[in-house]
């Protein structure tokens, strides 16, 4: 059961220290969960035709190591289990000596394309999905979503290369906000080592938004981030990301 699929890191999917970019990890992550879904028939284009679509509930990843441009790397997803009406989905990436460098899991939900509100999965849908009951990664303790301190906010705007077939922000798009909005205050001290993604809204074209961040129990590596669209008037995700030192 599941999928792999290889990838080399090409030199726009790399920063300027050489190593992936955390959203092109993301990338690499959804090109393999689309080929398994597609092999199954409930792709997001196949579900588009029943009036359905796949959405990111919750998006946790472990780095344990970077790929560096050239590097070869391989991308293996499945579905683990259902928890509700929300289908779980794990991913390991391995370099080519077969190490582990990425852990992820994710939880989706099933979204009517017309209300926008989440649908119980059909049967018939149902059992075109797959289960290897292989739980690669557990979820971490949610984090408090009830902060109203801020260190300070990171503003920025959806770009036309944020939006997805969906017609709403991508998920390696809320990673790559969530990653800027602390790199500046850690650029050449730190590196991304995990982030917990808490999708609470969808977010359109030219949406204006804003990114609240602040450090958690006074630690100067583990931050809670939270992003508020000030077009829309509400909260569209939440986040924690944890940093190590490399100098």
């Amino acid at each position: 059961m599941g999928e792999s699929a290889e990838f080399v890191v090409q030199i726009f999917d790399a920063g300027s220290d050489s190593r992936v970019r955390i959203k092109s990890l993301f990338n690499y992550m959804q090109c393999s969960a689309d080929l398994h879904s597609k092999s199954l028939g409930t792709s997001l284009t196949s579900m588009s035709e029943q009036n359905f679509t796949w959405v990111y509930s919750r998006f946790y990843a472990a780095v344990y190591d970077y790929p560096k441009i050239y590097d070869k790397i391989y991308c293996k997803t499945w579905r683990s289990r259902m928890i509700g009406n929300f289908v779980c989905r794990d991913f390991a990436i391995n370099n080519d000596k077969d190490d582990i460098i990425v852990k992820a899991t994710s939880s989706l939900a099933l979204i009517d394309r017309t209300s926008r509100k989440p649908v119980a999965i059909p049967e018939p849908v149902k059992t075109q999905l797959d289960y290897s009951n292989e739980i690669n990664l557990e979820f971490p303790a949610e984090a408090a979503d009830k902060i109203d301190k801020y260190d300070y906010i990171y503003y920025t705007k959806a770009k036309y290369d944020d939006i997805d077939i969906n017609g709403h922000m991508n998920n390696a798009s809320y990673a790559d906000i969530f990653f800027e909005s602390i790199y500046e205050r850690l650029k050449g001290s730190a590196i991304l080592t995990s982030i917990d993604i808490f999708f609470k809204g969808e977010i359109n074209y030219g949406d204006d938004l804003e990114c609240q961040v602040t450090s958690l129990n006074g630690s100067e590596y583990l931050f809670y981030h939270r992003l508020f669209n000030r077009t829309k008037e509400r909260f569209s995700a939440y986040a924690v990301t944890n940093w190590k030192s490399i100098s």
